[in-house]
């Protein structure tokens, strides 16, 4: 095997192991929104433990990462693809923090009531997902223009977020589930709003790979 196939095939594993992660901040957001949607107590402390799953794929990621740049002294392209994989990895390993962090307020203190989540809240969970989807089926692809259509649908969440924001901080003293369960609801959207911010810096990196472009989509 040449130097150069070799060189390649540890890039392409690279990949490989972004979108392992991508997988694994996937699932903590889908069950993180099946908890919140059943009041699944058992999936939201499963969720929890799963955790360190991801924390484990992000640190081998960026091993790996850190020994190319040290024994290849990759230039242009190739030092793009690495940077991008690292950052990209970051943003992944937050992700599932916020699937984490949405499974908590779902569980509560001890003898909390149940959050019950108005549909709008569950609409912007379903949006902020379909995002998270689209740039991770374009990290896979490595597609630029994949990449850039997930402005629109950015403007979509902050359409949804916005006037959600103030219903929910409006009814804090108002909620029949107490000031202390309203402000988790708010809590919730909150992490879902940053899921889908973080899913469209995903995209940027992408951009940046492919083009050495640096943009932003959710300025």
């Amino acid at each position: 095997m040449s130097t150069r196939q070799h060189y390649d095939d540890a890039l392409a594993a690279l990949h490989d192991q972004l979108n392992d992660l991508g997988t694994f901040a996937a699932t903590a957001v889908d069950r993180a929104l099946a908890a919140l949607a059943h009041q699944d107590m058992e999936l939201a402390r499963q969720i929890i433990s799963d955790d360190r799953y991801t924390d484990e794929a992000e640190q081998k990621l960026h091993s790996h990462a850190v020994t190319l740049i040290a024994t290849q002294q990759p230039v242009a392209r190739d030092l793009r693809s690495i940077i991008a994989a690292i950052a990209v990895a970051g943003e992944l390993e937050r992700i599932a923090d916020y699937g984490k962090a949405i499974a908590k307020l779902v569980i509560g203190p001890e003898g909390a009531p149940p959050l019950n989540p108005p549909a709008e809240l569950l609409n912007l969970g379903a949006a902020a997902q379909a995002v998270l989807v689209h740039s991770l089926r374009a990290l896979a692809a490595i597609d630029e223009g994949a990449a850039r259509a997930l402005f629109v649908e950015e403007e979509r969440i902050d359409l949804i977020y916005k006037p959600l924001k103030a219903n929910l901080a409006a009814s804090l003293a108002t909620s029949p589930l107490g000031a202390a369960r309203a402000a988790d609801l708010l809590f919730v959207a909150h992490n879902l709003e940053r899921i889908a911010d973080r899913a469209t810096n995903i995209a940027e990196r992408i951009i940046y790979y492919t083009t050495g472009e640096v943009v932003q989509l959710n300025p």
